[in-house]
C-alpha cells in the first residue's frame, strides 16, 4: 500500500468526522492533496486560504515523497504553506535534497539525519498534524516562516526576526482564545525574594536560578536580573560562566501570569529586543555551561541551548509548549534549537508538543552531556 493511499484514506475518514463534529482542523488538510512534488510544482499550491473573515485555513500540505522527487526543487522556496514529506524509503542523496526545501519530512524508519523525523505511526501522525496545525493555523505559518530562515541570519537578527513573529502572535485570536481560558490576570508580588544567586570563585561566575516556588518560571525580574549577570562576565572576557537552578527543574518556562500583559505589539518586541537573557548568553557562549534538570519547558530550554555546553541529568525532560498557547517560541528558541537540532525536527518538537528524554535529547544534540545531578 502507498504512502500516498494511506494519507488520502486517512483524509477522507478525518474530514468525514470533523465535517460531522463541525471542526474546523479538517480544512488544514484539503481535499486535493499533491500526489507528488511534481504536481505540487506544477499546481503552485502552496498559499493558505483566507476568506472574508479572515479565517485561516488549509495552511500544510503532505506529500508522498516515494513518488518521485525532480530535480529542480528551487520554486518550492517561494512556498507559504507548511510543507511535510512522509516517505517509507531509506534515505537517500536525492531526498535529503528535497527535504532542504521542506518544513517537515516523517519517516517510518530509523534515521540520524536531523532533516528527517523518524514516527511510529506514519498515518496516525499525518492524523494528529492535521488536527494540530489545523487548530492554530496562524500560530503554524508564522512558526514556519521563522525557522525556514534562522540558520542564514546572525543571532540578532535571527532573534529579532523571532522576537517580531511572536509579538504579533500576541495580537492574533489563537492566543487570545488560550488567554481567556485562564482567567484574571494576577500581577506577580513585588516583594517576591530575588530570583538569582550569584557567587564568583576561581574565575567562574555561578548564575543559579532561586525561584524554586515558582519553577524557576522566568519573569520579567529574572529576566533582567539574569541579563545584568551576564553582562558581569561580558565584560570580563576571562570569566567563565555557569548556570543551574534550585528546587524540582531548572526552569519550566515563562511566567504564565505576564502572558498577554504588554500593552502593544511593537512594545511586546521592543520588551523583547532589550532584555533578553538568552541573546546575552550566546555572546558568552563559549565560556558558558548551563546544567538543566527536571522538566524544562519553554524558555528553560530555549535560553539553554545558547551555551557551549548542556548537561542534563539523567531525568531530565523537554518541551515546547507554545503553541497550544497560539505561539511560538519566544526567549530565543526559533534561533538556539535549530542551531542544535536542525529546523525540521524542532518545527516537530513545537507542533507535536513531542516531550523529549535526557537520552533522546542528547542523540538529537540538544544537550552535550547527562551527568547525576551535583
Amino acid at each position: 500500500m502507498s504512502v500516498l493511499y494511506e494519507l488520502v484514506t486517512v483524509h477522507a475518514r478525518y474530514v468525514g468526522v470533523c465535517r460531522a463534529t463541525s471542526c474546523n482542523a479538517c480544512s488544514a488538510y484539503p481535499c486535493s492533496v499533491p500526489t507528488s512534488l511534481s504536481e505540487l510544482i506544477a499546481a503552485r499550491d502552496w498559499y493558505p486560504h483566507i476568506d472574508p473573515d479572515g479565517v485561516v485555513d488549509e495552511v500544510v500540505r503532505f506529500i508522498d515523497l516515494d513518488l518521485g522527487i525532480p530535480k529542480d526543487l528551487q520554486a518550492l522556496d517561494a512556498r507559504v504553506c507548511l510543507l511535510v514529506g512522509v516517505t517509507r524509503e531509506p534515505a537517500t542523496a536525492q531526498l535529503l535534497d528535497a527535504a532542504d526545501h521542506l518544513d517537515l519530512v516523517l519517516t517510518a524508519l530509523p534515521e540520524q539525519d536531523r532533516r528527517l523525523t523518524t514516527v511510529e505511526d506514519l498515518t496516525r501522525t499525518v492524523e494528529e498534524l492535521a488536527a494540530i496545525i489545523g487548530a492554530r493555523p496562524r500560530a503554524a505559518l508564522v512558526l514556519a516562516s521563522v525557522l525556514r530562515p534562522s540558520a542564514g541570519l546572525t543571532i540578532h537578527d535571527a532573534i529579532a526576526a523571532e522576537a517580531a513573529a511572536y509579538s504579533t502572535l500576541l495580537g492574533g485570536p489563537e492566543f487570545k482564545e488560550w488567554l481567556s481560558t485562564q482567567g484574571a490576570r494576577r500581577p506577580v508580588p513585588a516583594d517576591e525574594a530575588d530570583r538569582l544567586a550569584l557567587s564568583l570563585n576561581d574565575g567562574v561566575l555561578d548564575v543559579r536560578l532561586t525561584r524554586k516556588l515558582r519553577l524557576n518560571a522566568v519573569d520579567r525580574a529574572m529576566r533582567g536580573a539574569l541579563v545584568e549577570a551576564f553582562s558581569v562576565a561580558l565584560a570580563d572576557p576571562g570569566l567563565r560562566i555557569r548556570i543551574s537552578g534550585e528546587g524540582p527543574c531548572f526552569c519550566n518556562g515563562g511566567d504564565l501570569r505576564e502572558f498577554g500583559t504588554a500593552p502593544d505589539a511593537a512594545t511586546a518586541w521592543t520588551v523583547r529586543m532589550t532584555e533578553h537573557p538568552g541573546w546575552q548568553l550566546s555572546l558568552i557562549a563559549d565560556r558558558a555551561e548551563v546544567f538543566v534538570h527536571g522538566a524544562c519547558a519553554g524558555a528553560g530550554i530555549e535560553m539553554a541551548a545558547f551555551a557551549h555546553t548542556v548537561t542534563a541529568d539523567p531525568a531530565t525532560t523537554f518541551l515546547l509548549p507554545e503553541l497550544y498557547m497560539g505561539l511560538i517560541p519566544g526567549a530565543g528558541g526559533c534561533v538556539s534549537i535549530p542551531r542544535r537540532i536542525g529546523r525540521w525536527r524542532t518545527l516537530w518538537l513545537v507542533l507535536s508538543a513531542t516531550t523529549l528524554t535526557a537520552p533522546q535529547a542528547l542523540d538529537w544534540g540538544l544537550i552535550d552531556s547527562i551527568a547525576e545531578r551535583a
